[in-house]
């Protein structure tokens, strides 16, 4: 089961009651996701970022209402392909994504984290990118939301590696 922790815009335009109640933790291995609306140019995107390892994927914002948890699924396991987690680890973790949950906001830490990787991520829009080549990319943003210390950098693609070998070990 997974957790969609959705700002009060993604809730409005999902069309969830205002008083949310608390959703259960999330049982897959990235943990609750979080989901933002951004927009870049004439465009609206989703940004949805792992709170455990701010692994962030991208999503046409377009059909949100009816596709965001399978959109969602695809695009964390084409990321997940792409950043080298083994093809079984990948089935297990979007298999564990089901069913789907919604909540609040509750992390600032992650939203902060979110915003600039939504900067990033214009950046690269303005370059041409495509989704999957931007969330790569935005795997490899240096985060110090999730350094060892404080002040540390931590990088999302190593926390993912480090989620999947530790998974794969049990």
């Amino acid at each position: 089961m997974v957790t969609l922790r959705c700002t009060q815009v993604v809730r409005e335009r999902l069309h969830l009651p205002k008083d949310l109640p608390e959703p259960p933790p999330s049982t897959c291995a990235l943990g609750d996701w979080y989901v933002h609306l951004v927009r870049f140019g004439r465009s609206e995107f989703a940004v949805a970022t792992s709170e455990r390892s701010l692994l962030t994927v991208l999503l046409v914002a377009r059909g949100l209402r009816t596709g965001l948890a399978p959109s969602l699924r695809a695009a964390v396991g084409s990321l997940l392909v792409a950043l080298g987690v083994a093809r079984e680890l990948v089935a297990r973790e979007i298999t564990a994504m089901e069913p789907t949950a919604f909540g609040r906001t509750t992390n600032r830490r992650v939203l902060g984290s979110m915003n600039d990787l939504a900067f990033q991520a214009s950046i690269h829009i303005g370059q041409g990118d495509d989704l999957l080549t931007i969330s790569r990319h935005l795997a490899e943003t240096p985060m110090s939301a999730i350094g060892a210390k404080r002040g540390d950098l931590g990088y999302p693609i190593d926390i993912v590696r480090e989620i999947f070998v530790t998974t794969n070990l049990q």
